[in-house]
C-alpha cells in the first residue's frame, strides 16, 4: 500500500515560501556581474525557452541557470538541508525540483544550447567561479559549433496516416507542418522520407500562411519555378509568406507555367538584358531605375542563368557561348538593388568558363560587403532522387553560410531511389502529353526490348546506332534506369533513349513527363497543363531546378 504524503505546511512556512523571489535574486545579480566581467552578452529570464534560463545568449547558443542550493537540493552542500517538519513533503518537493531541472537542461540541449549551472555556494569563491564562467563562455566562441543549430527541422509520425515536420527557430518558437501519408507503404520507412514522399504526391497546393513576415523575392531566368517553389516551401516551414515581386524569363511557355503556379507573382516576359542593360561599375540606367522602382525591397534574389553554354553536352560552343555572359547580369542586379540574400545555381563546368563570370561576380559581391561562398553540390545528398550536380553561389549581407556545412546539416541518411519517386505512376493511364511517353522508332523499341528481355542496363555495342559504336563518348546513352538507385541527371532529352539513360526500369518505354517531374522534385499539384506538347514539356521540366536546393538554403538564410 502506497503511503500518501502529507503536503500541508505551517502558515509561517507558507508565508516564507511566498516571499521567495523568482528572478533578479541577489545571487543572480552577482552572477550577471561576473558574466559581464568575462565579456558575455546576455538576456535575462527568457520566457520562450525551456526552463526560462536566468541568462541566455541566443546568437552564441548558451544558457546559464543560477540555482539556490536549498531549493534545488544541491547534493553534498551544507546549504541543502531538509527541514525536520514534514520531511516526506520536502523530500518529494526537492526530488521534483531536481527532475524538473534535468528536463529543462535536456530540452535546451536538444535545441543545441550549451548549458551551465551556477550554484549559490560557488559565490563563496568568486575567483574560482569567474574562471569557470570564463572557460564556459570561451568554449562557445571558439568552437563555432552552433552556427547551424537553427533553424532545425525534425520529422515524426503523428498518427497512422499523418507525418509532421517541426522547425525549431532560434527564438524558441516552433513551426509545425502536417501532411497526410500512407505509413504502410514500403517506401516510407522513416518520417523524413515519408514527408517528402507524401509531398511529391500532393494533388492540391497547400495554402500559404497568413503572416506579417513577407519575404519579397526576385527569380531571374525563372523557368517554371523550381527555385521559387523551394523558397515558398522554406517560408511555409518558417511560418512566413513568400511573394515573387519579379519572375523574369524570355520563354513564354515556361513563364505561363510559372504564372499558373504562383498566381500572386509579377512576371516579366523579357530578355534580362532589356531590364538590366547597364554595365557593372556604372550608375543605374533609366531602364534599370524604372525596374528597381517596380521591385521595391528585395529580400531574396534567386537566379538560374542559362547553363547550356557550359554543359558538357554542348560540344559546339562550350565555353564561348554568348549566353554565358548572362550570369553577370545577376551580379549587376545585386550591385544596383542590394538584395539581402542571393542564391545562384548553374552547372559545375561554369567554374572553368573563359569569361570567369563566377569569379568576377563573387569578387564584386565581396566588394559590396556580401558574405559569399560557392561549391558544387550533388542534390541526391539532400533527398532529390537524382544524381544532379550543381554549382551554387550563396551570398548574404547578414548571414555567413558555408555550403558544405549546410549540405551536411540537411543530408538524408539514405539517398532516395527512382522507385521511391515514381513506383505509383509507372502504370499510370495515358491522359494527355504529361502522362504519355514518347512514340519511339522500331529500332529504338527493339533496343528497349533487348534490354528488358536480357535484364541488361547497358546496351550492347553491336545494336547501338553507328554513331554510338566503337568508342562513343556517352556510355549511358540507350541505357536502362536502375530502379533501386538515384536516377541520372534529368535533361531536356529524357523522352529519347538516345539522349541518356532514360529507358524505364520496369516498363518498355522511356520516362513520361510526369515521372521526370517527380524526379525533378515537382509535386503533383504543380500545374503543367498550359504546355501543349511533350517537346515543350521536356524543355520545361529538364531545364528546371529541383526545389530541394533552394529549400535548404532559404531555410538557413531566412530562419
Amino acid at each position: 500500500m502506497i503511503k500518501k504524503v502529507e503536503i500541508k505546511t505551517t502558515p509561517e512556512r507558507s508565508k516564507l515560501m511566498a516571499r521567495v523571489r523568482q528572478s533578479s535574486t541577489a545571487i543572480e545579480l552577482a552572477v550577471r556581474e561576473i558574466v559581464q566581467e568575462c565579456g558575455g552578452d546576455f538576456e535575462t529570464n527568457v520566457a520562450n525557452l525551456p526552463g526560462r534560463p536566468d541568462l541566455v545568449n541566443r546568437r552564441e547558443m548558451w544558457a546559464i541557470f543560477v540555482h539556490g542550493c536549498f531549493w534545488h537540493a544541491h547534493e553534498g552542500c551544507k546549504r541543502a538541508t531538509i527541514p525536520k517538519r514534514n520531511r516526506e513533503f520536502w523530500m518529494k518537493k526537492f526530488s521534483d525540483n531536481k527532475d524538473r531541472d534535468l528536463k529543462k537542461t535536456k530540452r535546451l540541449k536538444q535545441l543545441d544550447y550549451s548549458v551551465l549551472v551556477v550554484w549559490e555556494c560557488e559565490l563563496e569563491d568568486k575567483k574560482k567561479l569567474k574562471k569557470k564562467i570564463f572557460n564556459f563562455l570561451s568554449r562557445q566562441k571558439s568552437t563555432g559549433k552552433h552556427d547551424y543549430a537553427f533553424p532545425r527541422q525534425e520529422f515524426s509520425f503523428s498518427s497512422e496516416n499523418t507525418v509532421k515536420r517541426v522547425v525549431y527557430l532560434r527564438d524558441g518558437r516552433k513551426i509545425t507542418t502536417q501532411i497526410q501519408c500512407n505509413k504502410e507503404n514500403s517506401n516510407v520507412d522513416d518520417p523524413h522520407s515519408a514527408f517528402d514522399y507524401a509531398f511529391l504526391r500532393k494533388k492540391r497546393a497547400p495554402q500559404s500562411p497568413r503572416s506579417s513576415q513577407v519575404v519579397r523575392g526576385v527569380d531571374l531566368f525563372c523557368s517554371c519555378g523550381g527555385l521559387s517553389l523551394g523558397a515558398v516551401e522554406a517560408c511555409r516551414a518558417l511560418g512566413k509568406e513568400f511573394l515573387t515581386v519579379a519572375a523574369v524569363d524570355n520563354d513564354p511557355v515556361l513563364l505561363e507555367v510559372y504564372k499558373k503556379n504562383f498566381p500572386k507573382s509579377k512576371t516579366y516576359e523579357e530578355c534580362i538584358e532589356t531590364l538590366i542593360d547597364g554595365d557593372i561599375g556604372n550608375p543605374p540606367t533609366k531602364k534599370e531605375q524604372s525596374f528597381l522602382k517596380k521591385l521595391g525591397r528585395i529580400d531574396l534574389l534567386l537566379a538560374g542563368p542559362p547553363c547550356q553554354g557550359h554543359s558538357h553536352l554542348n560540344n559546339h560552343k562550350k565555353k564561348n557561348d554568348s549566353r554565358n555572359e548572362l550570369y553577370k547580369k545577376v551580379a549587376r542586379l545585386v550591385e544596383i538593388a542590394n538584395p539581402q540574400h542571393v542564391i545562384i545555381e548553374n552547372v559545375p563546368a561554369i567554374v572553368n568558363s573563359n569569361s570567369k563570370e563566377v569569379q568576377e561576380s563573387s569578387k564584386l559581391m565581396r566588394e559590396l560587403n556580401y558574405n559569399v561562398d560557392s561549391d558544387v553540390v550533388n542534390l541526391a545528398t539532400i533527398g532529390v532522387p537524382q544524381n544532379r550536380k550543381r554549382h551554387i553561389v550563396v551570398a548574404s549581407t547578414s548571414k555567413q553560410l558555408e555550403i558544405k556545412k549546410v549540405i551536411k546539416k540537411y543530408s538524408v541518411d539514405h539517398k532516395r531511389a527512382v522507385r521511391w519517386a515514381i513506383d505509383d505512376i509507372e502504370k499510370e493511364a495515358a491522359n494527355g502529353c504529361f502522362t504519355t511517353p514518347s512514340q519511339l522508332s522500331e529500332d529504338n523499341m527493339m533496343r528497349i526490348k533487348h534490354l528488358h528481355n536480357n535484364d541488361l542496363y547497358e546496351l550492347p555495342n553491336n545494336i547501338r546506332p553507328d554513331c554510338h559504336k566503337n568508342g562513343h563518348t556517352y556510355p549511358a546513352v540507350y541505357g536502362r534506369i536502375r530502379y533501386n538507385e538515384s536516377s541520372p541527371t534529368i535533361t531536356c532529352g529524357f523522352l529519347s533513349p538516345g539522349q541518356g539513360r532514360y529507358v524505364h526500369s520496369t516498363q518498355m518505354r522511356t520516362l513520361t513527363p510526369h515521372e521526370a517531374a517527380r524526379l525533378q522534385f515537382f509535386p503533383d499539384y504543380i500545374d503543367f497543363s498550359s504546355v501543349e506538347t511533350r517537346a515543350k514539356l521536356s524543355r520545361a521540366i529538364g531545364n528546371a531546378v529541383p526545389m530541394k536546393l533552394s529549400y535548404v538554403f532559404c531555410l538557413e538564410l531566412l530562419g
